[in-house]
């Protein structure tokens, strides 16, 4: 699908969408607090769609890719996933050494735009952020992924915030991971901020993972598997076991494409 046919067809989603809460009076009711998926990774157009960057792109020789994985279609999660990978270096172009940081990669998920303004996800209602993941590469490096995430406010400001993925399964297998919102810390000239500051859960417009071996003088191959992105809250934490997200396969409880259009420029 082209560019242009995807921005049509989120334009005339949010249309919809728009249209429905102001027919029905949404609004007035209580929020639904229950999970919510933010963005999967299981069909070759939402791997397709990921932003891409690492210390080459500066003048470094780290490397970043992001594919679709089908090998796990016959594996206990049953469906097709992505995986984030490459290579980690720590040595840069002689003319920029002590210039520039190296040894990091990262993706981001793609900034939705419509007629109406950038999309951006609500979440105010929820205090987790969740992911399905699973690690592999050079287990040297499984402490040195972080969550981006990125708001957006009225004013076309964006701010970047940040908290480690603490992977905790050694087995390449898969395992869910929660985040609490309140420990997310503003990320600002390439390290967290020491000033606390809530996030915006009302404006998210990217989520993203990065590795920084580059902190912890760090370098290898790294790998991590990953198949979805959602908000849950406390009752809906559950013990983490391998095999697939059960929830997410429900379409009856999440809502696969929660819209928020946003004017902003």
């Amino acid at each position: 699908m082209s560019r242009w046919s995807k921005f049509w067809r989120r334009t005339g989603r949010a249309f919809q969408d728009q249209s429905r809460r102001i027919i029905n009076m949404e609004g007035a009711e209580l929020p639904n607090r229950g999970p919510r998926l933010l963005y999967s990774f299981n069909t070759p157009e939402q791997a397709s769609e990921v932003v891409l960057g690492c210390d080459a792109d500066v003048g470094g020789f780290s490397s970043v890719n992001f594919a679709l994985d089908t090998t796990s279609e016959s594996e206990r999660i049953g469906r097709p996933t992505a995986k984030f990978f490459g290579n980690l270096r720590l040595d840069v172009r002689p003319e920029l050494v002590g210039r520039i940081n190296s040894g990091y990669a990262a993706f981001r998920t793609p900034v939705r735009t419509t007629l109406f303004g950038k999309i951006t996800d609500n979440v105010y209602f929820h205090d987790y952020l969740a992911l399905r993941v699973r690690a592999a590469g050079d287990p040297v490096l499984h402490k040195s992924y972080v969550v981006n995430v990125q708001t957006v406010d009225g004013m076309s400001h964006k701010t970047v915030w940040q908290q480690p993925l603490d992977i905790r399964r050694q087995d390449n297998d898969w395992e869910t991971i929660y985040l609490p919102f309140a420990n997310f810390r503003v990320f600002t000239i390439g390290e967290p901020s020491p000033y606390h500051e809530p996030i915006d859960r009302e404006n998210i417009l990217t989520i993203g993972v990065g590795v920084l071996g580059g902190n912890h003088h760090a370098s290898g191959p790294y790998e991590l598997g990953l198949d979805s992105i959602w908000v849950a809250n406390e009752p809906d934490l559950v013990e983490d076991s391998p095999g697939p997200n059960t929830y997410v396969s429900d379409s009856e409880n999440v809502d696969s494409y929660p819209t928020d259009p946003k004017k902003t420029p």
